[in-house]
């Protein structure tokens, strides 16, 4: 059992909370789809809510690869959602900025925390997309562990911030391949698996290459337009 960051800069740590997740937990870490699925499950009355701080407070100390892969999902998929990307984006900076600080839980300002929703909404939500996420984990487990702790988490929290800011790009349907990026190097986080880490950075790469490439082309193209526009 680790101990948690101050919940806000400058406050006094808190005691030490297990969550879900905690190694400590039934000597195993529980996964990803375990704790969603009790969630969904829990008994709710017609207008009880479920906050965003509650969330964050129940994966305990593996909050940050919950989250990042929660926020980067909606993004990867190949859907044009218009705003998207800058809605889900700035918690993605945010959250791997921290990550890459290597702080032991994330910090979110309470206006966010206490943002809610209806449990049972969220609920019927998880029951839709709970068996997708059974099917990647049954593909991650820990490997090469050494990959994804201490410095090396460091590491995938840079990497997660660079993909983060090219979401922010206007390009359509560009932002899916940073996303799943960041959503592999999540699971990596999640389920301590190296090779899901180096995964991750490979996607990440060749996504950066083929937008680096695609606005290069976009930039030349619009050059050569104006070209030849003075020159008429």
């Amino acid at each position: 059992m680790r101990q948690i960051m101050p919940s806000h800069p400058g406050a006094p740590d808190p005691a030490p909370v297990q969550g879900p997740f905690d190694p400590d937990v039934g000597g195993q870490p529980q996964r990803l789809s375990n704790i969603l699925q009790a969630v969904a499950e829990a008994a709710a009355l017609p207008d009880e809510r479920l906050s965003l701080g509650q969330l964050i407070d129940g994966f305990g100390n593996r909050a940050f690869g919950a989250l990042l892969f929660l926020f980067a999902v909606p993004v990867a998929l190949p859907i044009a959602i218009p705003g998207i990307s800058a809605v889900l984006g700035a918690p993605l900076l945010f959250l791997s900025w921290q990550l890459m600080r290597g702080r032991d839980q994330p910090w979110l300002p309470e206006i966010i925390r206490s943002r809610s929703l209806q449990r049972i909404d969220f609920s019927r939500m998880l029951q839709r997309v709970l068996p997708s996420i059974r099917r990647v984990e049954r593909m991650v487990g820990p490997r090469l562990t050494w990959m994804t702790t201490g410095p090396a988490e460091q590491v995938i929290g840079c990497l997660a911030l660079v993909l983060a800011m090219i979401l922010f790009l206007p390009i359509p349907f560009g932002n899916s391949i940073p996303a799943l990026a960041i959503a592999i190097l999540a699971l990596a986080v999640l389920e301590r698996d190296g090779v899901a880490a180096i995964v991750g950075t490979l996607i990440g790469a060749a996504g950066v290459f083929a937008l680096s490439g695609l606005l290069f082309a976009i930039l030349k193209g619009a050059f050569l337009v104006a070209k030849s526009l003075a020159g008429a």
